[in-house]
């Protein structure tokens, strides 16, 4: 029963999340690794489906029954479907941001200013001298 339950998991969770099978571009190690863990959570509730019990609390002549058994059926959670859309969002390998190493010839900044990193100000003052950073220490 518990490969059943493991290649209806596999196929909801590729109908969710495609890029889970895909192979251009194939998913990474680590979204692999963790569509399982999602999914491995999902069966393991599936197969404790129905464990639990009445219960039933008397206090005079008031009583109060609960059912805490688990809930049955085969389906994802929302929150778990979620996680499988978030790994496809993301991608395989997740950048914060890029540098550019080779900048334009005609750029006078200091190598290290913050105009080279993409920001709007000059951190090396070539903005005020207009040829050159205003102080640098190169070693």
């Amino acid at each position: 029963m518990v490969d059943v339950m493991v290649a209806g998991v596999n196929a909801k969770a590729v109908r969710i999340a495609p890029c889970l099978a895909g192979t251009d571009p194939a998913p990474s190690l680590d979204q692999l690794a963790e569509a399982k863990l999602i999914l491995l959570g999902a069966v393991k509730r599936w197969t404790e489906a129905g464990s639990g019990s009445f219960v039933q609390q008397t206090a005079g002549p008031y009583s109060v029954t609960t059912d805490n058994r688990q809930r049955s059926g085969y389906n994802l959670w929302p929150s778990e479907i979620e996680a499988l859309q978030e790994l496809c969002r993301t991608g395989g390998a997740a950048a914060a941001f890029t540098v550019d190493t080779a900048p334009s010839a005609g750029s006078f900044h200091s190598p290290i200013c913050s105009a080279n990193f993409g920001a709007a100000y000059c951190s090396c003052g070539a903005d005020l001298t207009g040829s050159g950073p205003l102080y640098e220490v190169t070693g």
